[in-house]
């Protein structure tokens, strides 16, 4: 049996459709020598501080800067604002666990979304779940036509082939934490207020600000611009030049 394991839900019914005559079970289709199963996007999350360094130093203190692990650990997906595993993240996982050890299942297919952050959403729930050795194989799909999906799953790629790619995801993945988890806690401490930092906010938030500091300080001027008219297939389009004159210039 060959196991597909997809990135989301959508993903694998669109799988199936290209498979032909599955049947759904309990968080898993089978039929024609596949089992086609899902994540639901990210399953895992990199480990909080607090799971390196125990509770009792889960206090932000600028001496337990820069924070930075051994090694990298993941846990499964905790609810929005609390540290429960989130109760539908632990069923799927416990699903594609148990397919991934089941006795008929001698290959595994990472059919995680074409890019790095897909990669490594099925790597790591491959790696948590898989007790002994598999063939693992990829599915490359740039598009999820059933004509694509029947080709590639005809030409199905070791999983090896990918291993700069899944680097490149990991990589991102520990900067941001990284970054966003010691900055954002020296900043705290700093200014004494929470201020978040992040390789992505930073610079959202810059240009928000400087969005609202063109409109705070905009003064009115008069300007002139170019303007002519053109007939289209009987329609009058208007044609306006993007370049602002200044009076002295016409």
């Amino acid at each position: 049996m060959i196991l597909i394991i997809a990135e989301k839900p959508s993903l694998a019914r669109n799988i199936c459709d290209a498979i032909g005559n599955t049947k759904k079970r309990d968080g898993y289709y089978e039929g024609e020598g596949y089992i086609v199963t899902w994540a639901l996007g990210h399953l895992f999350q990199l480990c909080d501080v607090e799971d390196y360094t125990g509770e009792e130093n889960a206090r932000w203190k600028l001496d337990n800067l820069p924070f930075y692990p051994d090694e990298f650990r993941y846990k499964l997906r905790t609810k929005a604002k609390s540290k429960a595993v989130d109760s539908g993240v632990a069923k799927q996982f416990s699903v594609i666990e148990k397919l991934c050890n089941r006795n008929d299942v001698d290959k595994i297919v990472n059919a995680g979304d074409a890019d790095r952050e897909g990669e490594i959403i099925i790597r790591l729930c491959i790696q948590n779940a898989l007790k002994t050795p598999k063939q693992l194989c990829r599915l490359w799909l740039p598009d999820q036509t059933r004509e694509t999906i029947q080709a590639e799953l005809s030409q199905l790629r070791e999983s090896s082939g990918y291993n700069n790619l899944a680097s490149e995801g990991f990589s991102r993945t520990y900067v941001d934490w990284l970054y966003g988890i010691n900055l954002t806690r020296y900043a705290t401490l700093k200014s004494g207020a929470l201020l978040r930092v992040g390789r992505v906010i930073i610079p959202i938030v810059k240009a928000i600000y400087d969005r609202d500091m063109a409109i705070r300080n905009f003064v009115p001027t008069t300007y002139y611009g170019i303007v002519s008219k053109a007939l289209t297939d009987g329609e009058e389009i208007e044609l306006v030049s993007t370049r602002k004159y200044a009076k002295e210039e016409l």
